[in-house]
């Protein structure tokens, strides 16, 4: 067994493992491919793009497989600047992006349609391989390496404009603070496009693990054969897993090869937290409750398990080579550290843009510290809403809600207007009753309504917009 320190995990894309050892295993048909392997496929994948320029723009349609890890990763070791996007965008957004960003390259699943203006070639990956048919000739920052989406699946052409020195070091305290060996064995329970998703792969490759490749849910009982088949360690999720885990009963699963199971991309049920950290407490698991922006490429604070149960909510201290701020007179929440962005881009030319933030992320939560050093967020700065000139937080608001309501809820709103949306019909009074009490609100200006199944982005965060027109805001 190695640790991490044993490699040169600050650059986790140099691959620098042992070569026989075990890199990614396709969980379908169970193919391994080791390090020395995937180097190989990775410069064949670079070797793909001589007809591009040196340092080249590349939009990957990413899935979770061996030829996105493969593009990616050429990518990141030739010194081209690279877009994961998810490949089920539709082709409208798609396009919207691709005239924003003009990329040199485009790859994804095979069977695709060439964009117009690309032209197909050869592809050592086994994906499909498109190169520009006239060259834009954008200036690309020299720091820059990266540009990941926070919008989902909307096809909003702002990105997070991230350098290669802010993935690599983000990777590199994910595995310290984890303590992530080169015995781990995690699956891909969250998309590769996703910021906490591509972590997950970038950190177990700095500790020189082994990377389940798989895109079904939990959900689904090929996954958990897959857990099995392939002595899978640890596992990720947001929210939305944890509620479909405790729904599946995932308690009463044997899976003797798990110890590990972490949570970020939003706060989950402090009961769910409880839940969750005793089981694995009493099953000699580890639980980590996380907390993250893509604007720091995936994670800025970790709760560590043995502190948790005494600290359920919190999202805890900060990881390590980073620093979390509380701004004294608007109790905004900054986070400093070497993983955050240059800035956002939103077309080719803002990415001739250097470092505009200098280290420095203002996250726009809100937050306090205990006496334990333990950070507690208590919504967003932006989360707020007006009902007869009573400054109300939304977030607050579905915190409470979410005590009331046995399902999902949601809140949304506007002035004089507020709104829970809840998946299953029963207790939209009692909810309306809570609120109006709790926080002083005329009931004329709130409603519940039970729309079903909420909407989610890919990431399996809540999707506000369309939630709010469903419930006719």
């Amino acid at each position: 067994m190695t640790s991490p320190s044993a490699h040169d995990s600050t650059t986790f894309w140099r691959l620098d493992h042992p070569q026989a050892s075990p890199a990614l295993i396709d969980a379908a048909s169970g193919h391994a491919t080791s390090y020395g392997e995937l180097r190989t496929l990775a410069d064949a994948s670079a070797d793909d793009l001589a007809a591009t320029p040196p340092r080249a723009l590349g939009f990957v349609l990413a899935t979770n497989d061996t030829p996105t890890v493969a593009r990616y990763l050429a990518a990141l070791r030739r010194g081209h600047v690279v877009a994961l996007l998810d490949a089920r965008l539709a082709p409208a957004l798609l396009a919207r992006l691709l005239d924003a960003y003009r990329p040199d390259w485009v790859s994804g699943p095979t069977g695709g349609a060439p964009p117009s203006g690309y032209s197909p070639t050869a592809s050592s990956a086994g994906d499909d391989l498109f190169v520009r048919s006239e060259p834009t000739g954008g200036a690309l920052h020299p720091d820059l390496a990266l540009l990941l989406s926070t919008s989902g699946t909307t096809g909003s052409p702002k990105m997070v404009r991230l350098a290669s020195t802010a993935v690599a070091a983000n990777a590199a305290s994910i595995a310290r603070y984890l303590d992530l060996t080169d015995l781990e064995r995690p699956i891909t329970t969250l998309p590769l496009h996703y910021s906490y998703g591509l972590s997950v792969l970038n950190s177990h490759l700095a500790a020189g693990a082994c990377v389940v490749l798989t895109g079904e849910s939990v959900a689904r009982r090929e996954l958990w054969a897959a857990v099995d088949r392939h002595g899978v360690t640890s596992i990720s999720g947001v929210p939305y897993t944890y509620q479909m885990l405790a729904r599946l009963r995932f308690d009463a699963m044997a899976l003797p090869s798990l110890r590990t199971l972490t949570q970020a991309g939003g706060r989950l049920d402090p009961a769910l937290v409880r839940q969750f950290g005793e089981s694995a407490a009493a099953r000699g698991r580890r639980f980590f409750v996380m907390y993250g922006q893509t604007e720091a490429v995936a994670r800025m604070s970790y709760v560590p398990p043995e502190a948790l149960l005494d600290h359920v909510g919190s999202v805890g201290i900060a990881i390590p080579g980073g620093a979390l701020d509380i701004d004294e007179a608007t109790s905004e929440l900054s986070y400093r550290g070497p993983n955050v962005m240059l800035g956002y881009g939103e077309s080719l030319a803002d990415l001739a843009a250097g470092d505009e933030l200098a280290g420095v992320l203002r996250t726009g939560d809100l937050a306090r510290r205990d006496a334990d050093g333990f950070v507690w967020l208590s919504g967003r700065t932006k989360r707020f809403v007006k009902l007869f000139g009573l400054r109300v937080s939304l977030d607050e608001v579905e915190q409470l809600a979410e005590e009331v309501s046995p399902s999902p809820v949601a809140c949304v709103g506007e002035d004089d207007a507020l709104v829970v949306a809840v998946e299953d019909p029963g207790h939209e009074a009692a909810i309306v009753e809570s609120i109006a009490t709790t926080f002083g609100i005329h009931r004329s200006a709130l409603r519940a309504a039970a729309i079903g199944p909420l909407d989610r982005l890919t990431t399996g965060k809540l999707d506000y917009g369309r939630i709010r027109e469903r419930v006719g805001l």
